[in-house]
């Protein structure tokens, strides 16, 4: 699971107020990009300012003020004349500063993973009171690993997945995957939806296969609960 989306999830999981939660939500990404630049500088003495605003997603001016910053945190050392023969190595500061920032995020996910699943289960569980048994889980990412394992401790059966993105991909766990076509072949109890998608396309999709399957939204249940939290 990649961190930054763990971490971004994990924050909203957390009890705080709307200002605090975009506080936090910047110093968790500064901190990550800290981390990242670290690693491959460290993997890559050579690495140009370009090369590394690439890895890190953001714009060259930022990845200038990041680097600028954690020379002056001493965390890693410059070298070489022009841009050309520039080079930079991680100081001693630096692999601590990374060890730090790599564990931070580790304890992130693990707590990340525990609030899901707890919060997830909640959800399933309600599901199956509802009288549901079987169950297409919508979508492929963190949340649908975590509905998959989730499902069988409160009694619903997953029978397939619907990823319009990657169909090709084959059968996942045994299990197939489809498009919204799968719906219709399948004809479980319901569907729940573990990504963000656009509610309007499901509901025409099963209105018209003639497929009437309940539809549940695990990601706008979690972003509720998150959100009545604050």
């Amino acid at each position: 699971m990649p961190i930054i989306e763990a971490n971004a999830v994990a924050i909203g999981v957390i009890k705080m107020s709307p200002d605090t939660k975009d506080e936090a939500f910047l110093k968790e990404t500064d901190a990550l990009h800290n981390l990242r630049a670290l690693e491959e500088i460290e993997k890559n003495p050579k690495v140009s300012q370009r090369e590394l605003s690439n890895h890190l997603g953001v714009a060259l001016g930022i990845t200038n003020a990041l680097l600028k910053t954690l020379v002056r945190k001493g965390q890693i050392k410059v070298r070489g004349e022009n841009n050309r023969s520039l080079t930079y190595h991680v100081t001693h500061a630096g692999v601590l500063a990374k060890s730090r920032l790599a564990m931070r995020w580790t304890l992130n996910t693990i707590e990340f993973y525990r609030s899901a699943r707890r919060d997830v289960a909640e959800k399933m569980a309600a599901i199956a009171a509802d009288g549901v048994k079987t169950v297409v889980l919508y979508g492929l990412g963190e949340m649908t690993e975590i509905a998959l394992i989730v499902a069988s401790e409160v009694g619903l059966e997953v029978k397939g997945f619907v990823d319009g993105a990657d169909i090709s991909r084959g059968p996942l766990l045994g299990l197939p995957v489809g498009d919204e076509s799968l719906i219709d072949e399948i004809k479980p109890d319901a569907v729940i939806v573990c990504a963000e998608t656009d509610q309007s396309v499901l509901g025409d999709f099963t209105e018209e296969s003639g497929a009437k399957p309940k539809v549940y939204y695990l990601v706008r249940y979690l972003e509720e609960k998150s959100g009545s939290q604050s």
